[in-house]
């Protein structure tokens, strides 16, 4: 986003992983974990720890040119490959640019696609898959939004990054710098997408490099541990911008329900699905199929925005162990504010004397 920290692009220079060759929907080469088997902890729960992020190219909802087509080809998945492969080729010899031109919206993870490749922690091609979308309910893999949140994200999409600027709640709340909610917080890709997941007897931590999001789930009868938690909620309780978390193994799944959040659908949200009200209600599962690879499903159910509960299944990588959560230095967009705010007011009046 426009107001975000030099310093971030010089963390992610710095984080950018190897060049690998990944398989469709696999991840980096073999850790330590076997194939056969979930790693565990000291204590007995299943092992998700390490350093996760989203590397693949299956965009969140279904564009219109799959509608009805829940996969894609053998040849589309190769062709989508190519594609991938010749763009990594491009960023790493640095011919992206003006000479080149910058990847189309639809290739951006940022919707006014400000950052191209520079800015991204590209270090080798997404993955392919053959899945159309990550939302796999409703089955026609759009998000089900009201008729009022449609309104809301059509006016956020107009006025994003150019206004008009009339209250410190009209930039959103990526460009505040404060977060870009907890709901697209594992699948962010590239841009400050990392996620570190630190577990201990009852309680499982995931630092996300973006914003410093950190989330604190303590764990329902974990081995090892007398949490025995439940959800925060009714009269008393503290709303949160991330609600309250509580968790609990289900086999060797990891199953998060998330309530109690603040209302926060007055603030300008890059994304409106991502933006939390006090009827939001979140489940996320961390299930690892395989050594680099956790599959992790979030169910979002929220009436304010939503006309139906929602699903998507999302791949998330392990990175290798040396891989490390830096500082993202995030703080233009509220040094920047009273300027904003003026060269709001100062457009507004050359309007009203037209």
């Amino acid at each position: 986003m426009p107001f975000r920290s030099l310093v971030a692009v010089v963390v992610l220079v710095v984080g950018v992983i190897g060049v690998v060759t990944l398989p469709a929907c696999g991840g980096p080469p073999s850790l330590d974990a076997p194939a056969s088997a979930t790693p565990r902890t000291a204590w007995g729960d299943p092992d998700l720890q390490g350093v996760w992020r989203y590397e693949g190219a299956i965009p969140l909802e279904r564009p219109a040119q799959f509608e009805g087509r829940e996969a894609l080809t053998d040849q589309e998945v190769a062709e989508r490959q190519k594609i991938e492969a010749e763009q990594a080729e491009r960023r790493l010899a640095g011919l992206e640019g003006a000479a080149v031109g910058r990847r189309s919206v639809a290739e951006s993870p940022i919707r006014g696609n400000e950052y191209n490749s520079f800015w991204q922690d590209h270090g080798r091609p997404r993955q392919v898959s053959n899945r159309t979308s990550l939302v796999v309910d409703p089955p026609d893999g759009r998000i089900p939004y009201t008729a009022d949140a449609k309104k809301a994200e059509a006016r956020s999409a107009a006025r994003y990054g150019v206004g008009p600027f009339e209250s410190y709640l009209d930039p959103d709340t990526g460009e505040r710098c404060l977060t870009d909610g907890v709901t697209g917080m594992m699948w962010q890709g590239p841009n400050g997408g990392h996620n570190r997941i630190v577990q201990s007897p009852g309680y499982v931590t995931i630092l996300h490099e973006e914003y410093r999001d950190r989330r604190i789930i303590p764990i329902a009868s974990s081995q090892g541990g007398s949490a025995s938690p439940k959800p925060v909620t009714g009269e008393g309780s503290i709303r949160q911008w991330f609600g309250n978390a509580v968790g609990r193994w289900d086999g060797d799944t990891l199953v998060v329900e998330t309530s109690n959040f603040i209302d926060r659908t007055n603030y300008e949200w890059a994304s409106i699905w991502t933006r939390p009200s006090e009827s939001l209600h979140l489940v996320e599962r961390f299930k690892r199929v395989d050594p680099t690879t956790i599959e992790y499903t979030v169910t979002v159910q929220d009436p304010t925005t939503f006309t139906r509960p929602w699903t998507a299944v999302i791949p998330i990588s392990r990175l290798s162990d040396d891989t490390q959560i830096y500082e993202y230095a995030c703080h233009e967009g509220n040094y920047a504010m009273p300027n904003l705010l003026r060269g709001g007011r100062s457009d507004a009046a050359r309007t009203s004397t037209r």
